[in-house]
């Protein structure tokens, strides 16, 4: 893929963490998605021969998007697009020194 625009960044995702919260209401408490990071990004499109080559693998209906290198993202297992949640099945980070760098996520549909 060639390198993302700036305004190819026109969607948010919410990275962050399961954790307990206690309902201010009943006292219960219960584990739920709480957003710690939020960031634009830029679908990434897969061809029809990379669909192919994961079909029965365990990336197989995944989705990946793109977003500005973040160092801190690996600290977090769950993603949350609109309403729908995502576990994040794999970070690829660019580590290179460039003033502008991407990180590739994987995202796979919570169950």
């Amino acid at each position: 893929m060639a390198t993302p625009k700036p305004s190819d960044f026109n969607k948010r995702v919410a990275f962050g963490l399961t954790e307990s919260v206690k309902n201010t209401n009943t006292g219960s408490i219960r584990k739920q998605f709480v957003e710690k990071l939020k960031l634009w990004y830029a679908p990434k499109t897969r061809t029809l021969d990379q669909q192919y080559q994961l079909q029965g693998t365990s990336l197989e209906n995944t989705k990946v998007i793109i977003v500005r290198h973040k160092p801190e993202l690996e600290a977090y297992t769950l993603a949350k697009i609109g309403n729908v949640q995502y576990d994040i099945a794999s970070i690829s980070p660019d580590e290179t020194n460039k003033a502008v760098a991407y990180d590739y996520v994987t995202l796979k549909r919570s169950e």
